[in-house]
């Protein structure tokens, strides 16, 4: 029986078609379903036509063309693409579309339009004698998936800006390989990085072959299993990230590991897209038994986000899914020990150390630095005892002597005695009597545990997350961490897993693909971090070679700002033409929130929605301009962002959040300057 995949172009002009074409495509995959050989489908073949003869047409009203492609071995068809009869033709006169034999991977391209860029650049400036592509052989640019008639164009790129004009008529994968070559990486680790392609993944037997498409990793196909599927596919709310996964992104949630995994990647690669299609992997096996997966957050607000969406995710799978952020966990560990003391709030520490401090001090050491000391190193680490602190790594902090540790220690513990005389526990210090609590047998393990935002994870933290997974039993697929250094704003101390007793080794990987903002943002949100050494969560130092973006757009505008007068004006200014352009207000937000921007879009009749702690952003049915902290949106997207520089913005955590908030505009960034203001 023939089976039809739908291309994820397809999906993305449906909602514009006539209401009457839609009705038309579910009953040609209901015949599909039915007989693919039945006349009333009217597959009709579009060559010579066409340059490629597999392409057919199906009729899908008066006016309306689907472009089929048919195979030439196997029964697999390929739905791609729906217009006008005269634009559908157009669209595919002069296209290939071939199953790439060393790859596996489905690819579309024009020969004619390549060639004619390639012609382009052999006439550019841009000539280098020697280019990092030389190196490579023909036979190994097939290899990394360039089809054999576009060799001759990829040649013809002889510098990185032109291999950038060329990269948009390559197929994705290829051009996603080349760039992993030309950034340093052998042809095998560029496959491996950028495709997750295996030596023996199963390959086609030719060009024409679809048969292995259905169960091939591809990242613009999906199987349509019957008309009900197609309807979920093509409805108006579901979410690309729910039905396409770059072949690397699932091959890390259908990695079976013997032990912990790490996924780390820079902002807009798929990390929580990952993390969410492993949970809900790992949970259908669990359907029926009393076995939960567990998936953490350091924030409430990402934890609120991902809970949400996996409910669409995984609606059957969802009842063996626990999704908490960190202390909301940790609380409910200590309350099933049956403690009830109260979590101290800022103002109770601040009249702790008032006490405290009222005494005689350690000389030579400010308020600042003791508090700090607190709240860096001895809460998040759980030093308990004075040999525990002697011994403690403070990695980037002053150095002290062993005399002053000591010292500093007694402050340490009557600042302790004035918590347990109030019945009181610190966020850490909650973190740290759960940890002991799993420890000693009070809490039964998860059978499967995700945590994302690894980097904002302290090292108690970690023992905590170590502690109620099954890392001892040696149980398969325990725990799987993922993070970005570049987005560490709430932990400003890096932590290696190890030291918490959690062995990645061998079994870590990074994301390199950035889904969702353009090339010009992310290139600008690296840049806010020059200088700045961001680690890899476990010790060393993040390799960011041939991290990409697969989208091209405006360069981000970056705009000096005397006054909150005078950037409100700039950013009123800069929505308005947004808005005119078709964006909706939900699309667009700005960040931090700033009293003088909120006052003039009201004013301009232009509405406003605040973002909230504990709230999800509900989109669309929800109107208005969104404006919060730029810790609030960490976890959100937006087609644009403005993104408001202040004269603080100078501290490592600042920039960090900065990198956070520029990272979060998918197509459009204005960066207001006010760091040279004198307000």
């Amino acid at each position: 029986m023939a089976q039809l995949m739908l291309h994820r172009d397809v999906l993305k002009i449906f909602g514009k078609l006539p209401a009457k074409v839609q009705k038309k495509v579910y009953e040609l995959t209901r015949k599909f379903e039915e007989d693919s050989t039945q006349a009333s489908i009217h597959l009709e073949h579009l060559s010579p036509m066409t340059r490629d003869p597999k392409i057919r047409s199906a009729r899908v009203g008066d006016d309306y063309r689907a472009i089929v492609i048919a195979p030439d071995l196997g029964d697999v068809f390929l739905l791609v693409y729906i217009d006008h009869h005269d634009e559908a033709y157009a669209w595919c006169k002069n296209k290939s579309f071939e199953a790439h034999i060393a790859t596996g991977t489905l690819q579309i391209f024009d020969i004619e339009e390549t060639s004619a860029i390639a012609g382009e650049l052999r006439t550019s400036p841009q000539y280098q004698e020697h280019y990092a592509l030389d190196k490579v052989s023909d036979e190994e640019l097939f290899l990394a998936g360039v089809p054999d008639a576009l060799i001759p164009a990829v040649r013809a790129a002889r510098s990185d800006d032109a291999f950038v004009q060329l990269a948009d008529y390559l197929p994705k994968e290829a051009a996603q390989v080349l760039i992993g070559i030309i950034s340093g990486m052998s042809l095998n680790d560029a496959l491996n990085e950028m495709l997750g392609v295996e030596g023996d993944s199963d390959k086609p037997q030719s060009a024409g072959d679809f048969s292995h498409l259905t169960t091939a990793a591809n990242i613009d196909l999906v199987l349509i299993e019957g008309e009900e599927h197609l309807r979920e596919i093509l409805s108006e709310d579901i979410e690309e990230w729910r039905i396409f996964l770059h072949p690397y992104q699932r091959k890390l949630v259908e990695w079976q590991t013997k032990g912990p995994m790490k996924i780390n990647g820079a902002a807009g690669t798929g990390k929580t897209v990952a993390l969410m299609h492993r949970a809900a992997y790992l949970a259908k096996d669990l359907t029926g038994t009393q076995e939960k997966v567990l998936v953490t957050t350091f924030t409430t607000n990402l934890s609120v986000t991902i809970k949400s969406l996996l409910e669409k995710l995984a609606p059957e799978a969802i009842a063996n899914v626990e999704v908490t952020n960190l202390h909301t966990l940790a609380r409910t560990i200590c309350q099933r020990i049956h403690w009830n003391g109260k979590i101290a709030e800022q103002a109770d520490i601040e009249t702790i150390w008032n006490t405290v401090l009222a005494s005689k001090v350690p000389d030579g050491f400010s308020r600042e630095f003791i508090t700090s000391e607190y709240s860096d190193v001895i809460a998040p680490m759980g030093i308990d005892t004075e040999e525990d602190y002697l011994t403690a790594v403070r990695s980037k902090r002053p150095r002290i002597s062993r005399k002053q540790r000591k010292e500093l220690w007694r402050v340490f513990i009557r600042f302790n005695q004035e918590l347990r005389k109030r019945n009181m526990l610190t966020f850490d210090g909650i973190i740290h009597q759960a940890r002991l609590a799993v420890e000693q047998g009070k809490f039964d393990c998860f059978r499967h545990v995700l945590v994302d935002e690894l980097q904002d994870f302290g090292l108690e933290a970690l023992k905590l997350i170590a502690a109620v997974s099954p890392i001892k039993e040696e149980f398969s697929d325990p725990l799987c961490v993922v993070g970005d250094g570049h987005q560490r704003v709430y932990n400003k101390t890096p932590v290696a897993l190890s030291r918490a007793g959690i062995n990645v080794r061998g079994r870590s990987r990074r994301l390199k693909i950035n889904y969702r903002t353009t090339e010009e943002i992310r290139q600008y949100a690296h840049n806010l971090l020059t200088g700045l050494e961001v680690d890899d969560l476990d010790g060393g130092i993040v390799n960011t070679q041939a991290d990409q973006s697969i989208m091209k757009g405006a360069t981000p505008v970056i705009q000096p700002c005397s006054s909150d007068e005078e950037a409100a004006a700039a950013i009123v200014a800069w929505a308005k033409g947004l808005l005119n352009a078709g964006l909706g207000t939900h699309e667009i937000c700005f960040t931090p929130h700033n009293k003088a921007v909120v006052t003039d879009l009201e004013a301009a009749n232009i509405r406003t929605h605040e973002l909230k702690a504990r709230e999800i952003d509900t989109g669309q049915e929800e109107p208005g301009i969104r404006y919060g902290t730029r810790q609030r949106i960490k976890g959100l997207e937006f087609k644009a962002v403005a993104l408001i520089l202040t004269q603080n913005d100078v501290e490592s955590i600042e920039r960090f959040t900065n990198y956070v908030a520029a990272t979060r505009a998918r197509e459009h960034l204005l960066v207001i300057d006010l760091r040279n203001s004198q307000t």
